[in-house]
Order: structure tokens, then C-alpha cells, then sequence
């Protein structure tokens, strides 16, 4: 069965003739209907969550335009999982039959739901009253046996035992800056955690399988300078503005040391492990903050990491014995360019432990592509290639040791757009590849969760698409034009075992939002294809559409949607459909420099950080405005937020006669004023030095990309926003662009954020303003005037 899902919704004849032309007021009202945040919810169905029971029977939510319903699927059979208008009958009165709040559904299909404050089970149409409701404990790092937690208390962990509430001190010598369990300022969480005061888990610490040891560290951040952050608006609301110190060390200077140990539970006795293991190096301020485990050995002694260690640029599997403490690099891979453990930056490593710590199935871009390599780990030696070829493994969903299989997502075999995932299975020894889902579309199937805020909050893992006998796999495919549908798979050759959910988009279609267009152009070498959209106006005016270009550039993430949930709510940008519905026309590409292609795609963009991909852009405007006479070249914008802020405005800078207006948000608008981060080259201050002489040295290989240094070439309209408490790109970066900008006696707009942080892209004024500053300078208009955008008014995510 295949389906292409690429043709758009509204016919070609729709897209060319758009709506009648509107005012201005009716055109805002518009956009902000097609918020992201107001349409991302819209659509039902997208995906199934499973819970699953026994072998492969499961059950999950399914939305409705009223509340939910839950379905229970069982050798490919659905049906309701119980009786909803019998279950809220058994409740009382006030329970709605559709907003059942469900914590779990037993194997005989008696649910167990919260209804004021108590757990309910429902048996044979009766309400069992099970207790109260119990109250989370954030915080607290539970062990495998579910007996202990490990606990922050102060500056030290403490263990508690639940059946009797004692406690002890696990470590007794934490001082500030030097604390067990704290996360280091370097995550860029300092001003927001000390805000909000939340328990989080004793950082970069975990439990050994059996619970004998915690395994973790601690940062030093003592001899680090602190870093002020002005908050001129304290939230109290008082008249002194206060000064937040975070200790982060900036490009150049010496970073937070991470030390490594391991504590015997039972005894208290704290081992110490060595990171300088075998060759010399100690594993520096680039290269962990954290010991993040990836799999035990069997005997639960033996803990195994993956490092990307910037500092002698290679990536590490470390073998640790928690017991002695002793490190054993079992594999150490040199590589040139990005370092990469994966196919994305914020998932967990494509690592996987086998046979008990005697295998290791090794995530590699050697070949030029991301591929699985198995190794043995008692020699070190590599066993087989699992995958190759010139596309790229996403994501491993599940290793099945016991069948000698791998489940994973991959993207760029079956050619067509080489940012489709789809899911495959291969045994480990690389035979017998198998594609399983065929449909030319995007497979959203989940993957790990991003590592780092899951393992500070305690998020929890996203339920596994495979089930537990391994059987049968949940598969969900759409397209940025389409929304899609979620099958049950057979793990064996991919035949749909049945047909869960259909999306429902017919909410989001009566607001007036219209997906994005596909299509394919050429980047500045003339060779490479770039995967890109266009949102078209809504509008039409019988002239040619002004263009805005929305632009992230950073070697992170990809920001072009390739699926329907992205189409409506993109990483990186501020509402491209609300741009769309004032009448913009809006183009999204990533170009060379951006990941999830293949290596070289991805290093183009390493020592030059965005500007092949900014040349990219400027070859793709060039020739859709060459082949489609509705777009103006003439009125061509930019905007985009962190590194999109970086870019927009080097856009306007580097190429003032493409750009006429930017609206640049929270830019890291030179990087040696901020913190290192990345995977970027390491700084050079001349002869290889890496710390920076005096304190107004800049590295050589980061003088370039400075945006300063284009400051006299401004001849548009250029609009830098920042927000004073943005721990991710520094106000001061902003505030040393606006003085190259003085200096060189250019125009420019200022909108400054009190007590923003990185992700001020929720308030309706800074979207407001956004609006404006495109509808003023681009379009020729007069902006509606002070258009108040409902508080919902709604955001995209940022990166």
C-alpha cells in the first residue's frame, strides 16, 4: 500500500486566485486566527499514545470535538474500552462522560479514573473509591526498587527511605557554586530555575540497576566570573533593579569542571572516577557537565557512557566499573566537523548496550552518512556495519536482542525528500533490511525524548511504538500539505493490521488556515536540491505578494516542515501562516549547514557558521521569484529568532540589495561574547591557544562572524529585539551590534523585552510588533492600529 499524501488540499487554481484583497484590520483578525498556538490543538488524531497490556493489546485516547473517549485495541480489533456514559453515571452527576480523566485501564477493561480529588475503579458499573489522589513529589529521584529516593538538600544528596521516612547524608561537603546535585548555570536555566523555585531530580545522577550505587558528579563553578544579568523591572514590583549573577563562562574562558563518582548506597563510601583514564586527556569543560548513562552491564557494576568530546575531537564510549572507579575507553572515534551521537543534537545518543555489556550497537557519520556500526566491547574491535548507504538512520526505536533485530527510523533511501522518515528493521549482523512503512510522506514515530530537560524534570519517556512481544509497531504519517493517519503495523513486513485513526482537520480548515506548498530549488553551488515551503497569501491583491524569507540557519535543528503538525507549529518561527493571512507570501529552507542530511551537507556550515546557508536562501529566493511572477522580488524580508535572529540580521547585512526589512528577535549576533556551545569549532587564539589572552581578545576564527563588521553596510529596515533575562543569547550581544550600528551612523529599531527570556515569543505585543514592522516597511501599509492580539495569541517554539 502506498499513498504519495503530497498534493495539496486546494486545487492550483485556488492557490493561484486566493481571497479577495481585505483591510487591514480584517487581515489581522485573520492572522491572528491562524496563530500557531490557536491552530496547533485544532487538528484530532494525529498520533496514538499506546499503553500497552500483555504481548501487544493496548489502549489510548482518542480525541473528540467534546473532550475524549479511550479505545482498547486487541489483535487488531478496537472497540471502546468500557462504557463511558456507564463509568460517569457511577461518578455522579458532575461527571461528563467525554472528560473522564483516566489514569490507567486494567487488563479486564475496568478503568481506574480521578474524580474530585479520589482514584475511582469501575467495576461491573459500580465506582470503587481506591483513595485519594497522590500528591506528586518533584524532586525526588526514585530507586529501581521503588524503596528509596535520592533527594537535593542544600548542597548535598541525601537518601530517604519511604516506609520510614529516615534520612541520611550521602555527601556532606557541597558549598555553593561546588553543589551535589545542582544543574549547572552552563544549562542556561539559572534565572528561570532560581525564578521558579521547582524541585528538580539531583542532577546528572542515576540509580545502578539493582540500586547497590548512585552513579553521578559534581560542576565546579567556583573559579568562574560571574555573569550580570540586569533586571530592570523586578517582578515584585519594586524600583531597584536587580542584578542576577550566573556563573557562565564565556568563549575563551575556563568553563565548569564536571567530577565523576560513584557512591555505595548501602555503605555511603564514595568512589572516585577517573575521566583521565589510558590516554592522559581529562574529558574537559566542552565535553560533560553530566555522567548520562546509556546501559549496564549485567552484573550492574559496569556503566557505560557516550561522550562528544569537543576538546580532542572525537567521539567516546566509555566503560566505567562503579565499584573502583575505573574508565575504560572501549571506543574512541576521531572525526572532522560536527560531532554528532546522532542524527539530532537535543535526542539521546543512537547508543544501545548489548549482551550485557559485551556489545554495543555505535551511531557514526565515518561514511559520510549517520549509520550503526556493532561492536564487541571486550576488545574494542568492530563486529559489522548494520546499515549503510547514502541516507541517514533518525532515530532506534527498539534493539530485539532475542530475535536479533534492530527497529529504527531512517530518512533519504527511498529517495524523494531526504527528510522523510520512514521505519525499517535489520538484523544485527546488517541482513535482511526491511522496509516497513512504504507511504511517501513524513513517519513521526516516536523516538527518545530530548535528554536533557527529560532527565532535569523527570519527564517520562514517550511509550514505545513497538509492542512488548514485539509484534506489531503504531505508525503516523502526514505530510506538510496533508494531515495524515495512524495504522498498527506488523514489525514483520510492515501490512497494516489496521486503521487506528484518520486526522481530523476540519476544525483547522474553518479558521482559514492553508497549508504550506513543497518545493525543490537549488542551493548556491548549483548542485544540491534544498527541500523548502512556501505559505502563499491569502490574500490576493492582482500585484506580486511581498516575500519574507523565515530563517534559522543553526547547525541544531531543521525548520522546514516535512509533516503536518510542523506545518502549523514550527520550531524556530513566530506564526508563518499569521503572516500568510496579512498577505505575505513566506518561505521556509534550510540550507547547507543544517543537519539531517549527510555529513558534508551538515559541515558545510561549520567554520562559517550560517552564511552558506544564508547564500543557500538567497539562491533559492532568487529563482522562485525568477519562476513564479506572484512573488516581488523587489520586496523580499527576513526574520527568525536565536540563530534565526543571528541570520536575519546578517541577512540584511551581508546582502543589502536581496533584504529590505528584518526583524531580527534574540540573535547571537557574535560568538565571542557568549558561551560555547554547539559543537562548533573551539576558539583559536593564535598557535592553537584556546583561552583568550586579555579580555578583549577575539579568536581568529571567530572574528568573521561577527555581525558588527557589517554594520555600515545597513540600507534597509533592521529591527533587533531582546529580552534582558535571555540566559541563551546575552542582551549584550544585541546591545554590541546596536553600538557597531551607532558607530556607523545607521538607522535601526530597537524593541527591548523586560524580563524576557529566550522564549518572549509568546507575548502578543512582541507579535504584534512583528506584524507591524513587516506591514509598515515591506508591504507599504499603515499597521492596524495598536491591534491587541488576545492573550492566547499564541507562539512557536524556539531552538
Amino acid at each position: 500500500m502506498t499513498d504519495t499524501l503530497a498534493e495539496p488540499i486546494r486545487s492550483p487554481q485556488a492557490v493561484k486566485d486566493g481571497l479577495p484583497a481585505t483591510d487591514i484590520f480584517t487581515r489581522y483578525q485573520a492572522a491572528e486566527a491562524v496563530l500557531d498556538a490557536r491552530v496547533m490543538p485544532l487538528v484530532l488524531n494525529e498520533s496514538v499514545a499506546p499503553n500497552w497490556i500483555g504481548d501487544q493489546a493496548f489502549w489510548y485516547r482518542r480525541q473528540r470535538h467534546d473532550g475524549a473517549e479511550f479505545i482498547w485495541v486487541d489483535n487488531g480489533q478496537a472497540g471502546p474500552a468500557f462504557d463511558h456514559v456507564a463509568a460517569a453515571a457511577a461518578l455522579g452527576a458532575s461527571a461528563d462522560p467525554w472528560k473522564l480523566v483516566v489514569e490507567t485501564i486494567t487488563a479486564d477493561r475496568q478503568p481506574v479514573l480521578h474524580h474530585e480529588g479520589r482514584r475511582w475503579q469501575i467495576t461491573a458499573g459500580q465506582a470503587v473509591d481506591l483513595g485519594p489522589v497522590p500528591v506528586a513529589a518533584p524532586g525526588l529521584l526514585l530507586s529501581p526498587a521503588g524503596d528509596q529516593v535520592l533527594a537535593v538538600r542544600g548542597h548535598d544528596l541525601h537518601l530517604v527511605d519511604l516506609a520510614t521516612g529516615d534520612e541520611r547524608a550521602l555527601t556532606t561537603d557541597g558549598e555553593d557554586n561546588f553543589a551535589w546535585g545542582k544543574i549547572p548555570d552552563a544549562c542556561l536555566l539559572a534565572i528561570a530555575r532560581k525564578r521558579a523555585a521547582l524541585p528538580i531530580l539531583p542532577f546528572g545522577w542515576s540509580w545502578s540497576p539493582d540500586g547497590q550505587f548512585v552513579v553521578g558528579g559534581r560542576v565546579d563553578e567556583r573559579h568562574i566570573e560571574p555573569y550580570p544579568f540586569l533586571e530592570s523591572v523586578p517582578q515584585d514590583g519594586g524600583a531597584r533593579p536587580r542584578v542576577h549573577a550566573v556563573r557562565q563562562a564565556l568563549v575563551g574562558e575556563a568553563g565548569p569542571v564536571f567530577t565523576a563518582c560513584a557512591i555505595e548506597v548501602a555503605t555511603g563510601r564514595t568512589i572516585a572516577i577517573d575521566l583521565r583514564a589510558e590516554s592522559g586527556h581529562d574529558l574537559g569543560q566542552q565535553d560533560m557537565i553530566q555522567l548520562e548513562p546509556i546501559g549496564w552491564s549485567d552484573d550492574h557494576r559496569r556503566v557505560f557512557a557516550a561522550v562528544a568530546a569537543h576538546s580532542i575531537h572525537a567521539t567516546i564510549l566509555l566503560e566505567i566499573d562503579v565499584a573502583s572507579g575505573a574508565v575504560r575507553r572501549v571506543i574512541e572515534e576521531p572525526s572532522s566537523g560536527f560531532l554528532k551521537l546522532g542524527a539530532e543534537l537535543y535526542k539521546q545518543p543512537n547508543v544501545r548496550i548489548l549482551a550485557g555489556g559485551r556489545e554495543a550497537i555505535w551511531f557514526s557519520e565515518r561514511s559520510g552518512y549517520g549509520h550503526l556500526y556493532r561492536y564487541d566491547l571486550e576488545s574494542g574491535a568492530l563486529v559489522n556495519l548494520v546499515t549503510t548507504g547514502d541516507w541517514s538512520v533518525r532515530d532506534i526505536l527498539r534493539v530485539d536482542e532475542r530475535e536479533g533485530r534492530i527497529y529504527f527510523t531512517a530518512a533519504g533511501r527511498e529517495g524523494g525528500n531526504p527528510y522523510e522518515r520512514r521505519a525499517y528493521r535489520v538484523d544485527l549482523d546488517g541482513r535482511n533490511l526491511t522496509l516497513l512503512s512504504p507511504e511517501v510522506a513524513d513517519h513521526t514515530i516516536d523516538g527518545p525524548p530530548e535528554s536533557l530537560l527529560a532527565r532535569i524534570f523527570g519527564l517520562p519517556n514517550p511509550p514505545s511504538p513497538i509492542s512488548p512481544d514485539g509484534s506489531v509497531f503504531i505508525d503516523s504519517w502526514s505530510t506538510a500539505s496533508r494531515p495524515g493517519a495512524t495504522v498498527l503495523r506488523s514489525t514483520g513486513d510492515g501490512a497494516i493490521v489496521a486503521t487506528l485513526e484518520t486526522a481530523d482537520a476540519s476544525a483547522l480548515f474553518a479558521t482559514g488556515w492553508r497549508p504550506p506548498e513543497p518545493f525543490v530549488a537549488k542551493a548556491a553551488d548549483g548542485e544540491t536540491d534544498l527541500y523548502g515551503v512556501l505559505y502563499r497569501p491569502y490574500a490576493a491583491t492582482g500585484a506580486p505578494a511581498p516575500v519574507i524569507d523565515g530563517i534559522y540557519g543553526g547547525p541544531q535543528i531543521v525548520v522546514t516542515p516535512h509533516n503536518f503538525a510542523a506545518a502549523r507549529y514550527g520550531v524556530g518561527y513566530h506564526g508563518r501562516a499569521a503572516l500568510a493571512a496579512l498577505g505575505f507570501a513566506v518561505v521556509v529552507v534550510d540550507g547547507r549547514g543544517t543537519p539531517l542530511r549527510s555529513k558534508a551537507f551538515h559541515d558545510a556550515g561549520y567554520e562559517s557558521s550560517g552564511d552558506i546557508c544564508l547564500d543557500d536562501h538567497v539562491a533559492v529566493l532568487d529563482q522562485l521569484c525568477a519562476r513564479d511572477a506572484t512573488l516581488d522580488r523587489d520586496r523580499i524580508g527576513v526574520y527568525g529568532h536565536s540563530a534565526g535572529g543571528y541570520t536575519s540580521a546578517r541577512a540584511i547585512l551581508r546582502h543589502p540589495d536581496i533584504f529590505k526589512v528584518a526583524f531580527s528577535s534574540a540573535g547571537s549576533h557574535n560568538f565571542h561574547g557568549l558561551y560555547f556551545g554547539g559543537g562548533g569549532p573551539l576558539p583559536d587564539y593564535g598557535d592553537g591557544q584556546r583561552l583568550k589572552p586579555d579580555v578583549a581578545a577575539v579568536p581568529d576564527n571567530y572574528r568573521q562572524l561577527d555581525n558588527a563588521l557589517y554594520a555600515a553596510n545597513l540600507r534597509g529596515k533592521l529591527l533587533l529585539a531582546y529580552g534582558d533575562m535571555d540566559e541563551n543569547a546575552f542582551p549584550a550581544v544585541t546591545l554590541q551590534l546596536c553600538d557597531a550600528l551607532n558607530r556607523a551612523n545607521r538607522s535601526y529599531d530597537l524593541l527591548y523585552i523586560p524580563n524576557g527570556t529566550h522564549f518572549y515569543l509568546a507575548q502578543p505585543y512582541f507579535l504584534r510588533r512583528l506584524w507591524d514592522y513587516f506591514v509598515e516597511h515591506l508591504m507599504g501599509e499603515a499597521p492596524a492600529a495598536d491591534y491587541a492580539i488576545g492573550a492566547a495569541g499564541g507562539m512557536s517554539s524556539f531552538a
